[in-house]
């Protein structure tokens, strides 16, 4: 049995095979060189390796979900609430044999009426239009593809989700940062984003519910954005995919799109049901905006997959938008696990939130106070059968400092041992056991970033 999975193996020989990279395009060097590249940052599927576990032993069967029998999986962000429970038996009995005969269309029209209203919370009609695609990554790098050119900037906040900057590469782009702090309350602010606006600017990519932190901009925030982007001609890209689940009653997610009153011209809103709905593995996503930006994403969708999204996925996805009660019954429970994990991290001596999250199902602990790297604290909490994201794929701000936690899994038994395991990993994590190899890692990687990452873990006393 393998020791490597085909993804993190293929990029190592990619990275250091000087022959093979002299065929690559300059846009697929910089892919590699990029730290948001999966393979390039610590993931706790690199402690798998460390602490000398077969692949096999934690990903069964080939799959990259782990088995919630013996794993607490507080890392990648599956919704583990599961779909609404009459998704399946509405694939059984919708989908037909003439289905899987022929190409499926952009989008049935019951689902796209049902998408405007649940998703973009509002109308198809002679501004707005939408169009499906194959979860919310599709959707961004169709847009980013369709509109922005080799040498212009694409803004992202800091830390963001991990493969906003993977699509600007591609396109022969560059991303510029915003840091995300307390002193913006870990919000994108205007003065910033003016701050940030080049002659090369093309467009700003606004997670919101920003993905790790679970801060949701303000509706003046997004007005303001939106008029700026109007004066200097920018596109907007608003991935509103976490905005399904409200943790915090006093705060109020608008995904960009539903500000009708507002010249939307160059706004585009994409979202998904793999986190809001528990469908991650059926990859369904939503772009909406103006026809005329809509339909030249389709037209370059077309030309590089072809394909529309299948009538299974469309078919789930209506049955899952109908529910009625899936969110709520949701929503319960993430209020739950929250508060379930406040409790936890309240037990934990020097660990504290980074600020407390308003929608999603996610949330970063601060882990700087203790005397090692979140990466090493990744590898003594995977070891405790806990799996964790560490900081450094999420972009450059605290890179060795935070972790971000999935609480939505519907077992109290996990919490109970994320709660046992977190003393026990910390005092290892202290230890320096595993830093020489989490060290070994980031050289492996040996980018700028990497080293840089490295010199900051050294300094650890």
């Amino acid at each position: 049995m393998k020791k490597d999975n085909f993804m993190y193996s293929c990029l190592s020989t990619s990275r250091n095979n000087g022959a093979s990279q002299k065929l690559f395009s300059n846009r697929v060097k910089s892919l590699l060189a990029s730290h948001q590249l999966v393979g390039n940052f610590f993931h706790y599927r690199t402690a798998i390796k460390i602490l000398g576990l077969e692949y096999g032993q934690v990903f069964e069967d080939g799959r990259l979900d782990l088995n919630p029998d013996k794993w607490a999986d507080f890392g990648p962000l599956n919704f583990h609430f599961g779909p609404p429970p009459g998704v399946l038996p509405h694939i059984r009995t919708a989908v037909t044999e003439r289905d899987l005969t022929y190409y499926p269309p952009n989008i049935i029209p019951q689902l796209k009426a049902a998408a405007a209203k649940a998703v973009f919370r509002r109308e198809c009609g002679p501004k707005f239009e939408i169009m499906a695609t194959e979860g919310v990554q599709a959707a961004l790098a169709y847009t980013v593809s369709t509109f922005v050119n080799p040498g212009e900037e694409v803004i992202i906040t800091d830390p963001g989700y991990f493969f906003l900057e993977t699509p600007v590469l591609l396109a022969g782009a560059t991303v510029k940062r915003v840091s995300l702090s307390a002193k913006n309350n870990y919000r994108l602010a205007l003065a910033d984003l003016e701050a940030a606006i080049t002659r090369r600017t093309k467009a700003v990519i606004i997670c919101d519910p920003i993905n790790p932190f679970g801060t949701v901009q303000s509706k003046a925030e997004l007005e303001g954005i939106i008029d700026i982007a109007n004066r200097r001609n920018l596109i907007i890209i608003n991935n509103a995919t976490h905005g399904f689940h409200r943790l915090d009653p006093r705060a109020r997610h608008y995904p960009m799109s539903s500000l009708a009153h507002k010249d939307l011209k160059n706004v585009l809103t994409i979202a998904g049901l793999s986190h809001g709905f528990g469908l991650a593995g059926l990859r369904i996503g939503f772009l909406g905006g103006h026809p005329d930006l809509v339909s030249a994403i389709l037209a370059a969708k077309s030309a590089v997959t072809r394909i529309n999204m299948s009538m299974p996925m469309q078919h789930a996805a209506l049955a899952a938008l109908k529910d009625r009660t899936y969110l709520r019954r949701s929503g319960e429970l993430l209020k739950k696990n929250f508060s379930l994990l406040k409790e936890i991290i309240a037990g934990v001596p020097r660990l504290r939130f980074v600020v407390r999250p308003e929608y999603g199902f996610f949330a970063c602990i601060d882990t700087s106070e203790i005397k090692a790297s979140c990466q090493e604290l990744t590898v003594a909490l995977l070891k405790r059968k806990c799996a964790v994201y560490p900081a450094d794929g999420l972009g450059n701000t605290d890179p060795i400092s935070y972790l971000r936690l999935n609480f939505s899994s519907p077992r109290r038994q996990h919490f109970e041992w994320l709660r046992k395991a977190l003393p026990e990993a910390i005092k290892e994590a202290e230890t320096g056991k595993y830093r020489p190899a989490v060290l070994d890692f980031f050289k492996s990687v040996g980018t700028p970033r990497a080293l840089g990452i490295i010199r900051q873990i050294k300094a650890i006393r």
